[in-house]
């Protein structure tokens, strides 16, 4: 999953990139671009936990990796920008912005719940299209190949 990597390599940068800006004595506003991209990063990942999960029977069956790989990577990188955001938070109560960091908490927790939720039932609407598909044409095939077993039974009989 190219995608959980790259996530974990852009709040790494994010997460860089605030500190030295707040080091340097810049304010938490003044660097709300490079947080956006942090919490985007973090929000990637879980999106691509909930389609792991949610995701279709056929597809996790022929992904080419094991399920233990992917909880793996999946793991890990919850793990990594978990650390990244509790070393963020101490940052910013050491630099006496912590409000700045409560009042973003609060609406990131909104926004995110509606993610969340469209994220799910997006992949719950792929994992239908996908496996209503390959169960559609398995269920032709198996009819058209009776079919075809029917008339060749009764063409043999006449």
């Amino acid at each position: 999953m190219i995608e959980i990597a790259a996530a974990v390599s852009m709040a790494t940068s994010a997460y860089n990139g605030i500190k030295r800006a707040i080091e340097m004595g810049r304010e938490a506003q003044d660097v709300a671009q490079a947080f956006g991209k942090f919490f985007d990063a973090k929000e990637s990942i879980a999106e691509a936990s909930v389609k792991h999960r949610e995701g279709s029977k056929v597809k996790k069956l022929f992904s080419g990796t094991s399920v233990e790989a992917q909880a793996l990577e999946i793991t890990a990188a919850k793990h990594k920008t978990m650390q990244l955001e509790k070393e963020l938070r101490e940052f910013l109560l050491y630099s006496g912005q912590s409000q700045f960091y409560e009042d973003m908490m609060i609406e990131r927790r909104r926004i995110r719940e509606a993610r969340i939720a469209e994220a799910r039932r997006q992949a719950a609407k792929q994992a239908l299209i996908i496996d209503g598909t390959i169960i559609g044409v398995s269920c032709i095939g198996c009819f058209m190949f009776l079919m075809w077993a029917v008339n060749l039974i009764v063409s043999n009989a006449a």
